[in-house]
């Protein structure tokens, strides 16, 4: 395959930020190009001649390098990642870049047929269509959903680690690094404070960098800035967010930066804004600053034949820049009458300057080829110029939505067509651009008075003087208007001007939804998406208010703005999840799991095995052989004292006050509303010494639960100990779990002498261990409980004993077929927020005769309203191959619903049962069904109705004899 080789890079200039001395290669579009480190990827497709980069999100039309930023025409996929932004993002040798919203390539986009209907898909068409007949909504959703969206996520790949936090410091947070917040940084430095810098380049010096202007003097301020004690400075970060008491969040990468500061300046700059003119999103049209940005940091001109259109001294100097790059300027179109010595300038070396003018129409089909420009006196008027490329200059925005965080408002300057800053609150600062400074002098004169002004409100300084202050606003004020309040040429009745290029609306759509009633900016904003895409309305708001506002013959005061809402610019979720904090555990024998081949899962802070390659086999080997389990992941408490059996009464809602030594009982514990918590089973060790094990996802919270309620009066005379980690923890079950340990140890494990529900001490191999007799599994089945430090020579010496049995270990998964074969719930699987004793089938286990308990007065409450309205019950399916997936819905006809159907409980738990050959499962439903055993219900899945019926009771073993042989 060949390179295509860079033709659009020129003579390298002072501000560029690539290394030519270098070449690396990448591939767009299935096609190999050169470019530079220091590259970002649009400055390296721009260098290569490349103008389509991706296609529109609704009609699917090209698109091209229109504005620097985060917006949908210009987002890729790298690898894995979707909507990567071509300008933040540097090139990187062998680099992939796809993109994305196009199919087959985006040189021939099936899906731009689309604009053939695009009279079935007005404003607001997601709205009004699809909905009858309402049976085909899933096809319908199912389509649009695979039609929209940017990028594939892919759902296979590891989840991306290395997000880390980091907490920040200073006394004035600047956001902006151009001429006025290196200005304002400076002298908050030099007045005493800790400034923080932040900006989202990879350079300091805004727009100063590639404006061409005074290099010298950015040099000079920038080495100041970097070489300032005071001053710490943050390249290639972006503040997404301003919260209450100076509360900054900001991203580099991978790093999120939590930063508080106690006041802050913003100097967040201006964007070039488009105006509205047929085909005015063609691959070709841009706005100056991004063409600036080209030719002075990477060293590419935008195009060969180049048309400016301006309404100021800005697009003048691009068209001198470009000339003396050697581009073909083929002509300046200004909307001012004239008067520019710069325009008089490059009218004197030949190229066509056209006074009072400005652009009609732009043609082409996958890029511009030509131009109409018209007289503003008669815009039918029109002449056609020969070009490949329309640079805009005419309008600009302040990017003010973090400053509107801050409590910043603002207000329309009708002569300078520019939102700008009316009030803000006492320690929040605003200068430059984003003031509507233009000029270089006097943004940094503006920014070095900010900076003082904020340096002596935290009282490091004194206040600059009314005579300064006057002078930066007499400058202010006598700077030329940079804005032209021309937004929208009207043109040919079919013709399509974009208003907001992320979501393709264009001006008639705009109209339409006003005409339907939108004419609120907030109403019109949610109909119509506009500036719900990815760069949120930062080169769509301004069009938009100046449309509506003539739409509705109201002033641009009147007609309002949107709000602003944090993040102000597109973050990775990675970012807000932050570093992977949980703690992973492992037992005490999780290396012989991994030796073996376990397939591991995390199961709350553990790392557990889910099985050893066959859990069918597992089970089986439960129920007629015997098999082990590793527990050590329940939690395990010592309680010691004359007081504890009445803490455990009122802690459970079953007694065990009445429990003997030797004995095990199994306890639940409510909270106070009476919604079950946790459960477990307690031994009674000694006179005044219990020993009592909780799940694995509550044996922190119970610890803690009984705390504080032991500390809270009822704890007189108990010790509580939490021994979780100390012990290691095996359930050794099945027929031959007795013969199996007997070889291990000289007690008496007989039936008789350690009959179901008690507790022994004994020595297995050595070993001090305490064993429980309890029936998880539905089997004969031994709980063994040791110190962690033997937890894996007893776990391989039961092993090797057990070769005689065939023995085999057992996972998680089997472990959940079995117990649910039993009839066994799960606390937190089978049970939610709301699940009460009553209704999970744990009724008999409440003594409400009892002395005051946790929950007693609700659970009063509820059995005197008739217990709960939604039962647990089992269920078996009608066809035993379908295994309803946890959380479906269980559903009945219903008319006047979607689908026809309301939901009428869900499904908890289901597995295929190797012992039974059935599908089985456990599931919520209304109590008076629940209790009608051999009732048929449904479930949906998948869109489909499959029937189950009602099953009370064991499934296996429904008499417990094998549990007590």
């Amino acid at each position: 395959m060949s390179t295509k080789i860079q033709t659009n890079r020129v003579i390298a200039g002072a501000a560029e930020l690539i290394d030519r001395s270098q070449t690396i290669e990448f591939k767009f579009n299935g096609k190999r190009f050169t470019a530079h480190p220091g590259d970002s990827i649009a400055s390296a497709l721009a260098a290569n001649g490349v103008k389509v980069i991706g296609r529109s999100f609704k009609y699917h039309r090209p698109r091209g390098l229109m504005a620097y930023g985060h917006a949908t025409n210009t987002m890729v996929q790298i690898g894995d990642e979707p909507s990567v932004s071509i300008w933040l993002r540097r090139v990187e040798d062998g680099m992939v870049v796809k993109p994305v919203n196009a199919w087959p390539s985006v040189d021939r986009d099936v899906m731009s047929l689309t604009q053939m209907g695009d009279k079935f898909m007005p404003v607001g068409f997601y709205y009004k269509t699809f909905i009858r007949p309402q049976r085909l909504w899933p096809t319908y959703e199912k389509i649009l959903r695979n039609a929209a969206g940017l990028g594939r996520l892919n759902r296979d790949v590891p989840l991306a680690k290395g997000f880390l936090k980091q907490y920040l410091h200073g006394d004035v947070v600047v956001v902006g690094a151009g001429p006025a917040g290196l200005s304002a940084a400076h002298a908050a430095a030099e007045a005493g404070a800790r400034v923080l810098l932040f900006d989202e380049a990879p350079y300091l010096g805004g727009h100063w960098r590639y404006s061409g202007e005074d290099p010298a003097g950015l040099g000079r301020l920038v080495t100041a800035v970097s070489t300032h004690p005071n001053i710490h400075s943050f390249t290639n970060t972006l503040v997404t967010s301003w919260f209450e008491d100076h509360w900054l969040a900001a991203v580099c990468e991978k790093m999120l930066y939590k930063v508080r500061g106690k006041a802050t300046i913003f100097a967040t700059g201006a964007l070039d804004q488009p105006i509205l003119f047929d085909n005015n999103d063609l691959p070709g049209v841009m706005v100056g600053s991004a063409a600036r940005r080209l030719l002075h940091l990477y060293g590419v001109v935008p195009g060969e034949k180049v048309l400016i259109v301006t309404a100021n001294d800005d697009g003048w100097k691009l068209a001198q820049a470009l000339k003396v790059a050697g581009v073909d300027v083929v002509g300046v179109a200004d909307h001012r009458a004239g008067g520019s010595e710069l325009g008089d300038e490059i009218a004197r070396s030949g190229v066509p300057v056209y006074w009072q003018h400005t652009i009609a129409k732009a043609h082409g089909k996958k890029e511009v080829t030509a131009a109409e420009i018209a007289p503003l006196d008669n815009l039918n008027t029109r002449r056609v110029v020969a070009c490949d490329t329309i640079i805009l200059s005419t309008n600009y925005a302040p990017d003010n939505q973090l400053l509107y965080l801050a409590g910043g408002r603002f207000e329309y300057d009708e002569t300078r067509h520019e939102f700008l800053p009316k009030t803000m609150p006492d320690s929040i600062f605003a200068a430059g651009r984003l003031t509507g400074t233009h000029d270089l002098t006097t943004e940094q004169d503006e920014g070095r008075l900010k900076g003082l002004q904020a340096a002596a409100f935290l009282r490091l300084g004194n206040e600059p003087g009314p005579q300064e202050k006057a002078a930066v606003t007499r400058r202010k004020n006598a700077e030329p208007v940079r804005s032209s309040d021309l937004m929208l040429v009207v043109g040919d009745k079919n013709g399509k001007r974009f208003i907001d290029f992320d979501e393709d609306v264009t001006d008639k759509e705009l109209k339409d939804a006003i005409a339907e009633g939108y004419d609120s900016m907030q109403l019109l904003k949610r109909y119509s998406t506009i500036s719900m895409g990815p760069s949120q309305g930062k080169w769509a708001s301004i069009n938009t208010i100046h449309l509506a506002a003539g739409v509705t013959a109201q002033t641009i005061a009147q007609t309002g703005t949107t709000t602003a809402r944090s993040p102000v610019r597109p973050l990775k979720l990675g970012n807000l999840a932050g570093q992977m904090m949980d703690p992973v555990k492992v037992t005490a024998v999780h290396d012989w799991h991994v030796a073996q081949g376990a397939k591991m899962m995390v199961a709350g802070l553990w790392l557990r095995p889910e099985h050893y390659g066959d859990a069918a086999a597992e089970v089986k080997a439960v129920r007629e052989r015997v098999g082990m389990i590793d527990v050590c992941t329940l939690g395990k408490i010592k309680l010691t004292g004359p007081g504890v059996p009445a803490l455990l009464d009122k802690l459970y809602i079953n007694k065990f006050s009445n429990l003997k030594v030797g004995r095990v009982r199994y306890g639940v514990m409510v909270n106070a509303e009476g919604v079950v918590m946790d459960d477990g089973v307690t031994a009674r060790v000694g006179e005044q010494e219990w020993y009592m094990t909780t799940t694995s996802s509550g044996a922190a919270s119970v610890f803690e639960w009984i705390q504080w309620w032991a500390q809270s009066g009822w704890g007189e005379g108990v010790h509580v100990t939490r021994v979780s980690e100390g012990k290691a923890a095996f359930n050794l079950a099945g027929p031959a779990s007795r013969r199996l340990l007997q070889k291990l140890t000289d007690a008496d494990l007989s039936n008789e002498a350690f009959p179901y529900m008690h507790v022994r001490h004994v020595e297995l191999a050595g070993v001090p261990c305490r064993l429980m007799r309890i029936g998880f599994t539905g089997e004969l089945s031994y709980e063994i409980h040791c110190g962690a430090g033997y937890g894996r020579f007893l776990w391989t010496t039961i092993l090797e004993a057990g070769k005689k049995f065939d023995l085999r270990p057992f996972g998680v998964e089997a472990q959940r077929i079995l117990r649910l074969e039993k009839g066994h719930i799960i606390i937190g699987a089978d049970t939610d927020a709301l699940s009460n004793p009553f209704g999970a089938e744990l009724g008999w286990a409440v003594k409400l005769d009892k002395d005051d308990f946790l929950g007693q007065r609700a659970l009063i409450d509820i059995a005197a309203k008739g217990g709960s309205k939604q039962k647990l019950t089992g269920f078996k399916m009608v066809d035993a191959t379908i295994v309803p997936e946890e959380g479906l819905q269980v559903v009945q006809p219903k008319e006047g619903t979607p689908l026809g159907l309301e939901t009428i409980g869900w499904v908890s738990s289901s597995r295929f049962s190797p012992t039974l050959n059935e599908s089985i499962g456990l599931c919520w439903l209304p109590t008076e069904l629940a209790e009608q055993v051999g009732a048929t219900f449904t479930i949906r899945r998948d869109g489909e109705l499959v029937a189950a019926v009602v099953y009370r009771g064991a499934f296996y073993d429904p008499s417990g004899s094998k549990l007590r042989v």
